[in-house]
């Protein structure tokens, strides 16, 4: 540990759970110990006290149960419950949580509201376990639970030993990048945000937050290229000799980089991107002709991809554009077909969104020939997707209908499993359909067409990709708007602009502000002027 920082709090809660083990305490002792000291709720201490990520209980349900799997998303829903965005586990999920955690179903639900003071027989009066309180409707809130595992977060490292050193502030999420758990982060903050009655303590919180994770925007790149390091790779000084252990830790971080983008923003992420993208160009330029050259290349232009998309979310289209043809010549250096796809495809939307459906055709025709020479089902159903858009912003409702069911057998084609599925395909799944059925219903079809599709979207997306899930739910505001709904829309922009005060997107806030010029008849309601405060509040200014 750095001389002169405080105890980090990971470490702090592996040497109270060895001291309470070593005295003898069981661990729904020790977990009780936890939840007064950490404030916590019962399933996390449970958890907690044993020094296991959500993903590390997953592992252990996993391995007792494999026919019955879970992700750590279910221990994340199981523990954000009976807060908003949770789920309550079933009775049988309840006993196998206790066989896990070896302890009672009772201790697992001890932060539930009693009331057995309503009994007139009752002579006294219960009160709420410690370390909880609770809200006037009644339901279980802990103000500092949420703000807790964000540090946990923010100091573990995943697959590393509970004794070994570990970060202990905010900076860390950037200077390891590669050590963070995207997932559940985007958890966490969610919970946080759900947990807390209030708009003004929510803005509190998100603002300190953000204010915490601002490291990254202003970091050095000098500093980021550090990044690289680690015990098998070349050192950063040594970067233009080709090292294959260099070039593997560049691959590996990129699907760590989008997901980063995709909770925390494109600007806390492109200087990190940008840094990674220098050293796979020097390990291209280094590398030997043949496979691994090909290999260095296809990462450097994975990466120059990487960079245009966060500066399209930045709402900087002309650097989004001179990043992805770069990435398209290194990609068809390389003969990376699928990649070549991908990139297309990305052009095509970026074409779209400026207002240039036609170009965008254009790029998801080209991305479609492509797409049959990969034989990748993913890359058929993704080049159809931008299509669909393209086609949508050209007003074209039957080719456009058409190339959604196109989409939709290729997805299917996908989903079975058969074929292999390259990182960048990540985010594309029966969701993202849904959602791009939302943006042709919005011009085609009437508001209830909308939301029935994104309810769809929102129920199977992933909770932890919080830039996805915001342009859901102003898909679904829109819908609202159109019905005259104007609460409903005003709540619903307003979740948006929460998320989107952490995944600081510029994409999203332009939508945002496009959407509320629309509800200017209603400018003097009261739903409207909160909305207006909402945007105030976390919202940064238009750029001039």
């Amino acid at each position: 540990m750095t001389e002169g920082r405080s105890e980090s709090l990971r470490r702090q809660q592996v040497r109270l759970a060895a001291e309470l083990r070593a005295a003898g305490k069981t661990w729904v002792q020790a977990a009780e110990i936890f939840q007064t000291r950490f404030r916590l709720n019962p399933r996390v201490a449970l958890r907690t006290v044993r020094g296991w990520s959500q993903t590390r209980a997953a592992d252990e349900w996993n391995r007792r149960w494999p026919d019955e799997p879970k992700t750590f998303k279910s221990f994340s829903y199981w523990e954000i419950w009976p807060g908003k965005g949770g789920y309550s586990p079933s009775q049988d999920n309840l006993v196998r949580l206790a066989e896990i955690y070896e302890c009672s179903v009772v201790d697992l639900l001890a932060d539930l509201p009693s009331f057995r003071h309503l009994d007139s027989a009752a002579g006294t009066t219960l009160t709420a376990p410690r370390g909880t309180t609770t809200t006037l409707a009644g339901e279980i809130m802990v103000p500092g639970e949420a703000e807790i595992l964000l540090r946990d977060l923010l100091s573990r490292r995943p697959g590393a030993e509970a004794s070994a050193p570990l970060p202990a502030d905010a900076t860390g999420l950037y200077r390891l990048p590669e050590e963070v758990d995207f997932g559940e982060l985007a958890q966490v903050i969610a919970m946080w945000m759900q947990r807390i009655p209030h708009s003004q303590a929510r803005r509190d919180m998100l603002g300190n937050l953000t204010a915490a994770l601002a490291v990254a925007t202003v970091a050095p790149l000098t500093e980021l290229a550090g990044l690289a390091q680690h015990a098998d790779a070349a050192p950063a000084a040594d970067l233009g000799r080709f090292d294959p252990a260099t070039l593997a830790h560049c691959e590996t971080m990129m699907p760590n980089l989008r997901k980063q983008g995709d909770v925390l923003g494109a600007s806390s992420t492109l200087p990190s991107a940008l840094a990674y993208r220098r050293i796979a160009e020097q390990q291209a330029k280094a590398a030997p002709n043949g496979a691994l050259r090909d290999r260095a290349v296809t990462a450097y232009a994975e990466l120059t991809q990487l960079s245009g998309w966060l500066c399209f979310n930045m709402g900087d289209y002309g650097s989004a554009q001179r990043f992805y043809d770069d990435a398209r010549a290194a990609a068809h250096e390389a003969r990376a077909v699928e990649l070549v796809t991908y990139i297309l495809c990305t052009m095509s939307h970026l074409a779209t969104w400026q207002g240039k459906p036609r170009v965008g055709i254009d790029h998801a025709v080209a991305a479609a020939a492509w797409a049959e020479q990969s034989d990748t089902p993913y890359a058929r159903a993704y080049a159809a997707d931008v299509a669909v858009r393209a086609l949508t912003a050209d007003g074209q409702a039957a080719r456009s209908k058409d190339t959604l069911d196109q989409e939709y057998a290729a997805l299917q084609a996908a989903l079975s499993g058969q074929s292999q599925r390259q990182s960048w395909w990540y985010f594309y799944d029966e969701s993202f359909f849904w959602s791009t059925s939302a943006q042709n219903a919005l011009k085609f079809h009437d508001a209830d067409q909308v939301l029935t599709v994104t309810d769809k979207a929102l129920k199977l997306s992933d909770q932890g990709n919080l830039h996805n899930r915001s342009f859901r739910l102003l898909f679904r505001a829109e819908a609202f708007a159109r019905q005259r709904s104007i609460g409903l829309a005003c709540q619903t922009i307003t979740e948006a602009v929460e998320l989107t005060s952490v995944n600081s997107t510029r994409r999203i806030e332009q939508r945002v502000r496009q959407l509320r010029r629309g509800l200017d008849p209603w400018k003097r309601t009261r739903a409207v002027k909160e909305l207006d405060q909402a945007i105030g509040a976390y919202q940064s200014p238009p750029a001039s």
